[in-house]
């Protein structure tokens, strides 16, 4: 639980360091925020309350299989900057931190044994962005920004009750994707949203047998998101926005210390969901 409450302090540094910056660029996208609603939409620091599904499944033979499965609340934080950058029109960089937590439910094995439990679960995800908007006005407003992307997830296990154990997943992410964006009117716009990750340098490690399991190193996957969101002007710099997500990834799995012991291949689903406030700088 250390190495969580450590990442949770870096993530929520980097959020802090991200919306400092963001404001101190404020300035150089003030002319186009003036002009273009989705420009204007891209300046903004926010926080959301979330709701995330988790399906989690094991690939084992002849079985069986762990599962997981269950929603979850949480909370995410954004920051966002588009503007003028040594004369280069459209320059975009965001960062987003999404944490979800609570009990989801379990059903497989331990030890071979046959087990239904609860897994006390906790998802933490961030990402950073960088990428160029590209403009186009025929005959509403619309934008396409691709860009490169870069961030970390992380999944603490926590299996409850007799069989009870934990374990910490990781993983690094780098990739790409694009976003679209289309001003409906100056105040509404809907989006949509693709990444394309690899998922690196991932592992887990088991808190079991005092550590003689050490920790599985996992292969190179992939990883995709997709999202579909809404962003509206309130009032002045006051913004609502709302987002759905369907993320989807899988670990490779790896040898444990101990000979004949494996992490097994997995494949994870989430579907999350998001309502929050963002203040427009």
């Amino acid at each position: 639980m250390e190495k969580s409450n450590t990442i949770h302090k870096t993530f929520l540094a980097a959020v802090a360091i991200a919306t400092f910056a963001a404001f101190g660029f404020s300035g150089a996208a003030e002319a186009q925020t003036e002009h273009s609603a989705i420009v204007a939409a891209n300046n903004e620091v926010g926080i959301a309350i979330t709701g995330n599904l988790t399906n989690y499944q094991e690939d084992v033979t002849p079985g069986p299989s762990d599962t997981e499965s269950g929603w979850q609340p949480g909370f995410a934080v954004k920051g966002s900057y588009m503007g003028n950058v040594y004369g280069i029109h459209n320059v975009y960089a965001a960062v987003h931190y999404a944490n979800s937590f609570g009990n989801i439910g379990y059903q497989g094995a331990v030890g071979g044994t046959p087990y239904n439990g609860t897994d006390s679960a906790t998802f933490n995800r961030v990402m950073g962005r960088v990428g160029m908007g590209f403009r186009i006005t025929c005959p509403h407003e619309m934008m396409i920004t691709p860009y490169v992307a870069g961030g970390y997830q992380a999944w603490d296990r926590n299996l409850q009750g007799p069989f009870g154990y934990q374990e910490n997943y990781s993983a690094g992410l780098v990739g790409a994707g694009a976003l679209f964006q289309y001003a409906v009117t100056p105040r509404f716009l809907v989006s949509g949203d693709t990444e394309i990750l690899a998922v690196v340098g991932g592992g887990m490690t088991p808190h079991l047998l005092n550590g003689k399991l050490g920790s599985a190193s996992f292969g190179t996957s992939a990883e995709e998101k997709m999202t579909l969101g809404v962003d509206y002007r309130i009032t002045g710099p006051l913004h609502a926005y709302s987002d759905v997500s369907l993320t989807h990834f899988n670990y490779t799995g790896g040898q444990l210390a101990i000979p004949g012991a494996r992490e097994p291949l997995s494949s994870t689903n989430q579907f999350g969901m998001s309502l929050g406030l963002a203040y427009q700088f």
